[in-house]
């Protein structure tokens, strides 16, 4: 039997076949498959353009996404992986589900994931999961990449305002190619302003880390991302259990430092983590 992993995410979709005993048959990476990001057409056609690129097809398939954390959403993965491969056993999931499986396994631990966005997952001794976080930049997703780049935006407006700190200013200006800092929220309204060049300006900050802006933004989102793990340790109910983080903002080590907890790195990455999974999936 083969078996196909897939981590589907906004910026790409990886792909890992592996035969019955483990061993890899082949690696593929497309662009991203987030239907809600990039729209269903160009989701499908990248994990159509995976699965041509497989030296052989699998029997068994586990794939997360990063689109597939509402029933709709499992429903389009589904429908599109069987027109692709109708006579593979298919298990869908979230992407934050299958790095969970990839970074601890099926065992209980918590999972602290941030990059652009954050969220914590869980998994009980029962083997239900649970999930702290990660409902979008605007309500949620503290310590995120985008929730950083956001507080460094607030401060440079505030020093405007105050009509200090020029240089700083003149950097989130350049940094989001904008002319005044002023001009922020008529570039959110209008689109050229994205969650995703909002959050690059955590460059700003992890590249001078010693300035006061840096200091205290960097401590607040190291706060807000210890606040996640905790409570997501605590609805997990095993105070000793694994904890692993990933994610490029939560890995960063002036982050991690900061968060002031011990982390595993993670075992596997995504893609094992769904062929994980499916392999579970399909002994029962």
């Amino acid at each position: 039997m083969v078996f196909l992993g897939i981590d589907g995410g906004g910026s790409k979709t990886s792909f890992l076949l592996e035969d019955e005993a483990g061993a890899e048959l082949g690696r593929v990476e497309t662009g991203p498959s987030n239907w809600l990001s990039t729209g269903q057409d160009e989701a499908r056609r990248n994990i159509a353009s995976g699965i041509a690129q497989l030296k052989t097809l699998p029997g068994i398939v586990g794939a997360g996404f990063a689109g597939a954390g509402r029933p709709e959403g499992i429903h389009f993965y589904r429908d599109c992986l069987a027109n692709l491969l109708p006579n593979a056993k298919l298990f869908v999931e979230t992407d934050a589900f299958i790095s969970y499986a990839g970074a601890i396994g099926l065992k209980p631990g918590v999972l602290l994931i941030a990059g652009t966005g954050s969220i914590a997952i869980g998994r009980r001794r029962n083997g239900a999961m649970i999930r702290v976080g990660g409902w979008g930049p605007i309500f949620s997703d503290d310590g995120s990449g985008f929730w950083i780049g956001r507080e460094v935006i607030r401060a440079a407006l505030s020093a405007n305002d105050a009509g200090v700190a020029p240089k700083f200013v003149a950097s989130v200006c350049k940094a989001l190619r904008i002319q005044s800092i002023t001009d922020v929220s008529g570039a959110w309204a209008a689109g050229t302003l994205t969650v995703q060049s909002v959050a690059s300006l955590t460059t700003l900050v992890l590249a001078n880390p010693a300035t006061d802006h840096a200091k205290r933004i960097l401590g607040q989102a190291a706060s807000h991302l210890r606040s996640l793990t905790q409570l997501a340790i605590a609805r997990v109910g095993l105070p000793q259990c694994r904890l692993s983080i990933a994610g490029s903002i939560a890995s960063h080590p002036l982050i991690r430092k900061r968060i002031r907890m011990k982390f595993s790195n993670p075992d596997h990455p995504p893609e094992k983590g769904a062929i994980i999974w499916a392999r579970s999936q399909a002994r029962h």
